[in-house]
């Protein structure tokens, strides 16, 4: 199916929801200046302090047992110190990420699914560290949103959506192929209608556009492959416990179109194949899943 048709039909079943969550003006606020290094951190802070949940959640995050020091962080200003911009940039967005879609009924469990987008991110991270990515931030926060079109399908249209997972049991068939033929459009285009409603930036969206098709991708192809290659190896790494999750996850033109933009992208020497890629990621996945987990208590806990 074309590309432009199934966007489409994701703006079509947009435009058909009335209570579509929007992330609240003042994150949007922060995060505009927390995106540009020479902001001055007490306007930042001031900002933060005016809205008594973001400040709280900035004050218990940068004290859990991820980020804290020697002692104990009780102001904004020194936790953006403490942790930089862009990593109090990425907690704030992540925390709203998964507040948009709090306490809406889904087909899937929602933990799983954002244990899934986390470890992605981390994971994303790992790589764009390997092969010399510019920006490490910008991977893991494009690795955490990459699927989020799916908690659209899964509330919007839950029935539908737990009708098509049903119908995939026991198959080895793909979920956004599975999407594509249920639905005429898949989480990919839905997650980038979702990404412009909320104004990310043009990398952004094309990666979350194109993860499954990154030899698409035109505005970050490099940042579109690391987060194929996370996706599917979070994929593999958590559900390779049997014989038919080892057949689903042997990587097909997606993964491969991905290892060949990674590695003609790369600014630094890699594996000489993806097997041999993924193995050396293999060796960090315990402590990055055992971080990702934290992180995510923390962030949810109210």
């Amino acid at each position: 199916m074309e590309k432009a048709g199934m966007i489409i039909t994701a703006r079509r079943l947009m435009q058909e929801v009335s209570d579509l969550p929007d992330i609240p003006g003042i994150v949007s606020q922060v995060i505009s200046l927390l995106d540009h290094p020479d902001s001055n951190p007490d306007e930042i802070a001031d900002l933060i302090l005016s809205d008594q949940v973001l400040a709280a959640r900035v004050i218990r995050v940068v004290n859990s047992p991820l980020f804290r020091g020697m002692a104990e962080i009780t102001s904004v200003k020194r936790a953006l110190m403490h942790i930089g911009f862009k990593g109090i940039r990425d907690l704030i967005l992540t925390r709203y990420f998964v507040d948009a879609f709090e306490d809406r009924e889904q087909p899937f469990d929602i933990k799983t699914f954002w244990l899934h987008s986390f470890n992605v991110g981390a994971v994303g991270r790992r790589i764009a560290g390997l092969v010399g990515y510019r920006d490490l931030e910008k991977a893991y926060l494009a690795g955490i949103v990459h699927d989020i079109g799916k908690v659209f399908l899964g509330h919007y249209l839950r029935k539908e959506y737990g009708e098509m997972l049903a119908g995939m049991e026991g198959s080895h068939q793909r979920v956004y192929a599975a999407e594509e033929e249920f639905f005429g459009t898949s989480h990919a285009e839905v997650g980038l209608c979702l990404a412009q409603r909320w104004n990310f930036p043009a990398e952004y969206c094309d990666t979350i556009s194109y993860h499954h098709s990154s030899g698409q991708a035109s505005a970050d192809p490099l940042l579109t492959a690391i987060v194929s290659l996370a996706d599917f190896f979070c994929q593999s790494h958590d559900t390779a416990s049997g014989e038919a999750n080892q057949l689903l996850n042997q990587p097909d033109s997606s993964e491969e179109s991905a290892w060949q933009l990674l590695s003609q992208l790369s600014r630094r020497p890699l594996d000489k194949d993806l097997a041999s890629f993924f193995a050396t990621l293999s060796t960090d996945y315990a402590g990055i899943a055992a971080e990702v987990e934290l992180l995510f208590q923390v962030l949810t806990r109210n």
